[in-house]
């Protein structure tokens, strides 16, 4: 049983330590992704003021974006709580309606 849990954290320590370090090569790839663009933007053959323009377009689109992202979540979020809280009142309410069991052991005559 000892050596069950034993191999058991073994084997847990290495699946979290293998998580870990793919989070990190993927937190490095995607800075190295994010420097990459913002130096291609900066050093391309364009004019300062085209390549101002175009990351305002480029911000503003993504912003854009992000704004309907979290405006369609957002929507989702509250169609699913009232939907949610539809089907607690539904049960609340059956359960309200339905007569208690009665005791047939017991005696009333008390």
């Amino acid at each position: 049983m000892i050596m069950k849990e034993i191999a058991d954290r073994l084997r847990q320590a290495r699946t979290d330590r293998e998580k870990t370090l793919r989070r990190k090569k993927t937190g490095i790839l995607a800075l190295g992704v994010a420097i990459g663009a913002v130096a291609g933007v900066l050093l391309a053959p364009k004019a300062g003021k085209e390549t101002r323009e175009d990351l305002s377009q480029r911000g503003y689109e993504a912003w854009e974006k992000i704004k309907e992202n979290a405006s369609h979540t957002g929507h989702r979020l509250v169609s699913a709580a009232e939907e949610k809280s539809s089907r607690v009142h539904t049960a609340a309410k059956g359960a309200l309606q339905q007569p208690p069991a009665e005791d047939e052991g017991t005696d009333k005559k008390n």
